[in-house]
Formats: C-alpha cells, structure tokens, sequence
C-alpha cells in the first residue's frame, strides 16, 4: 500500500471511529487527523494498519497513544477495530458542553466501531475529572452511555489475590447561600 492509500484509509477509518456515537466535541470530526509512529505496517489482503513505536493519533480534542495501534478494516476500508497496547495504552477526549476530558488508560484497550464498544483490559482506569473507576476490565457502550466493571476473581486454587473494582465519585462544589 503506498503512502496516501495508507493516508486515505486511515482518514476515512478514524472519521467513523470519532463519528457522533463516541460523544467527543461535535467538531472534532472536522478536524486534520495527525498519527505519529516509529513504524507503519499496512497490509491490504489482511485489511490490517499497525503502527508502531509510541504511536499517536489525534484529531481535534481526542488522542489515543500507546506502543502498538493496529486497525482492522472491512472490505469497504471501514475501521472494524482498533487495537491500542502500551504501558499503558491510553485514549482521551472531551465531550460537547464540558471542561474535563474523558480519559481512559489500559495495558490493552480495544474498540469495535460497529458495536460503538471500548473494552479497557488489565489496569484499567477511566475517569472525567476527579471521578475514577479502576478495575481489571471496563467496557463502555459509548452509544448507550453504559459501563460495566469486573474484578479479576481469585486463583484457582484460592490463594491467589482477588482484585475489586473501585470507583471514586467526588462531591460537585456547590455554592453555599
């Protein structure tokens, strides 16, 4: 694939991926996309992009680094998936109408367009604000608005640690009369 079929496919990959489902400012989508990476591997049979080397991809207010970006493509060059592996991999954006980013971080973080689905696996962290949820695996519905947290269970053999989720809500400052 030469350098503006890469260029094209993944214009048009992350113009789906930041589409209005994900909830990021309404301009964001208009927004020059930038990617920097040590390295880019495309592969057009596979329908698979892989950047590599503290890849980072922006447009407007949002932001997704990490070590190791793959996305997956259909035959339309539609984004299927994005893959996002680091130490931590990590994803932000800021929503219309807010101040605070949403961030998340996760040694793997994992989207699937068509299912408007993030799925944050080992040491997963995601906040706005002040306000946290940490947990082995979190998955947000960014279409519905739901996010569903689970802990690692205990080893098998019972001895092995067992991790909890843990959420931090923070009071709003209210003006007091």
């Amino acid at each position: 694939m030469n350098n503006n079929a890469i260029h094209f496919v993944t214009a048009v990959l992350l113009g789906l991926l930041w589409s209005g489902a994900t909830q990021a400012l309404s301009t964001d989508s208009q927004q020059p996309i930038n990617i920097e990476a040590d390295r880019v591997d495309a592969d057009d049979r596979k329908r698979l992009t892989i950047y590599r080397g503290k890849a980072i991809i922006t447009q407007g207010s949002i932001r997704i680094s990490g070590d190791t970006v793959k996305m997956y493509f259909d035959d339309q060059n539609e984004l299927v998936k994005l893959i996002s592996i680091g130490k931590p991999a990590r994803f932000r954006q800021r929503p219309d109408g807010k101040k605070e980013f949403q961030r998340a971080e996760a040694r793997r973080i994992e989207y699937y367009a068509n299912k408007d689905l993030m799925i944050l696996i080992n040491q997963a962290k995601a906040s706005q604000g002040a306000d946290t949820i940490r947990a082995d695996r979190i998955e947000y519905d960014t279409f519905h608005g739901k996010v569903k947290a689970e802990s690692r269970p205990a080893s098998k053999n019972g001895n092995g640690p067992k991790s909890r989720v843990q959420i931090t809500i923070n009071p709003k400052n209210k003006k007091r009369p």
